[in-house]
């Protein structure tokens, strides 16, 4: 089917998970994408999901190390829209393909690059695993306090190796759009490094805060918050011995729950009357009624009773490949099976996004290595070969430095009306790129969310960054006049609601096309507009039960069997521990699907010129954030879960402590386990017949780890890690915090991981720094605003006078906080 992408050709030099989701969505939605692989294939063939991962491929296999190879990729170049690679820097300078030779070659090229590091800095040319750059970066100390030990808890979801390969889908499609008027393309560079970036919630800005104003941010009072249970989001034990996730966040939706299971009269009680919101003692008193309740029916019984109630968000924990055959997951069609001949039926993840016109399709199952080579090669035999001038002297991997420009998505408009993180920091990402967002919030009488909520205003300085705020009261005939004349002049809408009250707020895909036929209109749901969820409220925690990423997260060892007793504080502490592994992810991961389907119809809509209606859900964005193990074929290979104690996946992939500090140890292939042994002056560890090959030393981890354990016992992390990183092994020391690092590591000042920012409530702060780097064009970032913040200005824009908008704005049409200016954070 038509897909937006249709007539591009991609060439994808990529190797593993990033790149191949990257190429993934450019093929499934209509581009042409040519795998050039090495003649030994790439390395990541032998991961069982690559066959998901690279469907609708062809393959081609060229020597790069050859003059001949290099050429002939460099001629492929000459008719390529787009490159992308994933090699360290220098890498593909060295293999002829860099973005200097191609670009010189084919000035239309658009080039992306994901690297593990970033192109600049002193960890740049260590290998970029995703195990690694968590650990240094400080999202592993994030998780420390999940397991009953002292250090970091290693991070399971490989979230940042997900984003990245969205980071370069949104970049090469926004410099495609800005190609198509300027006629040059241009370099856009992502990092795993960098998509990190996105579930840092609220840690680089707290570490400032807490120092300027210790009272009114004490230091890790987020954390504490965010550590502490909370009844909102708790998981429970049923009388069947599995586990079922709430996630009733909102005031209404909590005492739903409780009426709906028998609870509701606890609401009575002067000691519940405020719950959610209780003190320590009455939260824990309620907490065990709660647990005790819930230990009366089964998994299957409570899901009726919440299915008959409507009001309720729970979804039992499952992996992936289970919580793919839900119901909604079905009637959505977020899988598809493809016929692959190595595996037979395989059941792999559909389409991002839909697209009600220009939807794409997947194609077929992945290619077999080299199969499309001669095809490919007969496109340039009767081409002429690219000048030596053309090519001369451009092989330092270096972009043309050429004037700054506006940044890319300049000139476009949005209309934020989503809620909370998943749909807010998609726009926030979008913004970045240049694109004018209108962030509208409800005017102060309406409900309002943990999105507008006071107590969430340094995670909203993020999720808010570089965009205009406005609050108008849509319930008012008069409101819903001021937005459809933002309407008309916007190209993209995204909202959040629940099916139903679009409608009643008259910013539904039926009015909006009526008043602007090149409107793009974004649904982010839980679970979609149509099917037998549809009116089910949900938060990030649904989807981090149901898709795997929670249970990934827990370990091996949790929760226990379903036939395992266990008493009231054994079932509190498993609780605990599954609130502390199902975390925020699944909203920025969300946030990624959203943002990158934005930009699909943009294209669409700049082929056609015509807008369209699109739909996300949290359940398929999770899924493919959780792609290494959303997939199912007869036979596949268990899932790769971290140990009991979740340092990490096997002895060579995880986490040390050190004599002073931790280290995280990614050792994966037989050359880095041969410089590690040589590093480490133990060479017996290479004679030793139980560590000869990598499925010998899989098979004999249990004996291994302890020996890895004292070699790193004799020395601090700090050393290890320049030790080995000097010697070609990644081993970084991993217990800074996310914010210590954005603000003090070179690695992140070299990427300009931070950037100064004034906001007129809390002063100067370095807000995160961009995602996606361009070589010709810079990112816009903004401060985070307050409510209301620019509600004046586009007022005025929209032709309003100063006594309207006073009028309005008495009348609780309008809104605007009144801010004190706090000192600043700098």
């Amino acid at each position: 089917m038509a897909g937006p992408c249709n007539g591009l050709v991609v060439l994808d030099f990529s190797w593993g998970m990033a790149g191949g989701l990257a190429t993934a969505v450019l093929a499934d939605f209509g581009s042409d994408v040519i795998k050039i692989e090495p003649p030994a294939g790439d390395p990541f063939r032998s991961h069982p999901a690559w066959i998901a991962w690279n469907r609708g491929k062809k393959s081609a296999a060229l020597d790069l190390k050859t003059a001949q190879g290099r050429t002939q990729a460099q001629r492929l170049a000459e008719q390529a829209d787009v490159v992308l690679e994933s090699f360290r820097p220098g890498v593909a300078a060295r293999l002829g393909i860099d973005y200097a030779t191609l670009s010189a070659i084919n000035p239309r090229l658009v080039y992306g690059s994901i690297s593990g590091w970033g192109q600049q800095g002193p960890l740049s040319r260590v290998a970029g695993y995703e195990g690694a750059v968590a650990a240094k970066s400080g999202r592993m100390t994030d998780f420390e306090g999940q397991m009953n030990r002292e250090g970091p808890t290693y991070t399971a979801v490989q979230v940042a190796t997900w984003a990245a390969s969205q980071a370069a889908v949104r970049g090469m499609l926004a410099a495609i759009l800005a190609r198509d008027s300027t006629g040059r393309g241009q370099w856009v560079q992502t990092s795993i490094l960098q998509n990190m970036i996105p579930y840092d919630l609220a840690g680089l800005v707290m570490r400032q805060l807490s120092r300027q104003h210790p009272k009114n941010f004490p230091p890790n009072s987020l954390g504490a918050a965010i550590r502490l249970p909370m009844l909102q989001y708790i998981p429970v034990r049923t009388k069947d011995g599995h586990w079922l996730q709430h996630a009733n966040l909102m005031d209404r939706l909590f005492r739903a729950y409780l009426k709906a299971v028998g609870l509701g009269w606890v609401l009575e009680e002067d000691l519940f009357k405020t719950a959610p919101i209780l003190k320590h003692e009455p939260r824990e008193a309620l907490r065990e009624l709660i647990l005790n309740k819930m230990q009366e029916r089964t998994l299957d019984e409570w899901m009726q009773v919440y299915m008959a109630d409507g009001n309720v968000a729970a979804e039992p924990y499952r992996y992936a490949a289970d919580g793919m055959k839900h119901e909604q997951f079905v009637h959505n069609h977020h899988t598809v099976e493809i016929a692959d001949p190595r595996v037979g039926r395989l059941t792999a993840l559909n389409l991002l996004a839909s697209l009600s016109d220009t939807p794409g399709e997947v194609g077929g199952p992945a290619p077999e290595l080299g199969q499309h080579t001669a095809e490919i090669l007969q496109r340039i035999a009767s081409r002429p070969h690219p000048t030596a001038s053309a090519v001369a002297g451009k092989t330092n991997g270096d972009a043309p430095t050429r004037a700054p420009a506006k940044p890319l998505l300049d000139g476009i408009t949005m209309l934020d009306f989503s809620m909370v993180i998943a749909g807010p920091y998609a726009a926030e990402m979008l913004a970045e790129m240049g694109v004018r967002v209108f962030k509208v919030d409800a005017t102060p009488e309406r409900e309002q969310t943990i999105s507008t909520g006071g107590g969430m205003a340094p995670m909203n300085l993020k999720n808010y960054a570089g965009k205009e705020a406005i609050q108008v009261n849509l319930q008012s005939p008069e409101g819903q006049q001021i937005i459809h004349q933002l309407i008309a002049r916007a190209d993209v809408l995204l909202h959040n609601f629940r099916p139903g009250v679009p409608e009643r707020l008259a910013i539904d895909w039926e009015t909006c096309r009526r008043i602007n036929p090149r409107l793009i209109h974004v649904y982010v749901g839980t679970y979609g507009a149509s099917g037998p969820h549809r009116r089910r409220p949900g938060a990030h925690p649904i989807p981090g039960a149901l898709l795997g990423g929670a249970l990934r997260q827990a370990g091996r060892a949790n929760p226990p069997p379903p036939d395992q007793p266990m008493n009231l504080e054994e079932i509190k502490e498993v609780s605990r521990l599954l609130m502390r592994a199902n975390e925020g992810n699944p909203d920025p991961n969300t946030s990624q699907a959203v943002a990158t389907s934005i930009m699909l119809a943009l294209l669409a809509r700049a082929r056609s010129g015509s807008g369209q209606a699109i739909e996300v859900t949290m359940l398929q964005g999770n899924a493919w954030a959780n792609a290494d193990e959303a997939y199912d074929y007869n036979g596949r290979p268990p899932y790769a879960l971290p140990d009991a104690q979740c340092y990490g996946l096997n002895a060579l992939y995880r986490l040390y402590q050190t004599s002073e500090g931790w280290v995280f140890l990614a050792c994966v292939s037989d050359r880095e386990w041969k410089a590690f042994c040589m590093a480490v002056d133990r060479p017996d560890l290479l004679a030793d017949s139980r560590f000869a090959s990598a499925s010998a030393r899989t098979e004999h981890e249990v004996e291994l780890a302890p020996e890895i354990g004292k070699i790193f016992a004799a020395r601090p992390a700090g050393e290890w890690e320049q030790l080995l990183t000097a010697a070609g092994v990644a081993c970084v020391q991993a217990d800074w915090s996310v914010g210590r690092f954005l603000e003090e590591h070179p690695q992140a000042a070299a990427n300009r991981m931070t950037v100064e920012v004034d906001s007129p409530r809390f002063g100067k702060y370095l807000r995160h720094g961009a995602i996606i780097d361009f070589s010709d064009a810079p990112a816009r970032l903004g401060h985070g605003p307050f409510l209301g913040e620019h509600t004046v200005r586009m007022m005025q824009e929209l032709g309003y006078t100063g006594e309207q908008i006073a009028e309005l704005r008495a009348r609780g049409v309008i809104h605007w906080e009144e801010v004190k200016r706090l000192p600043s954070a700098r």
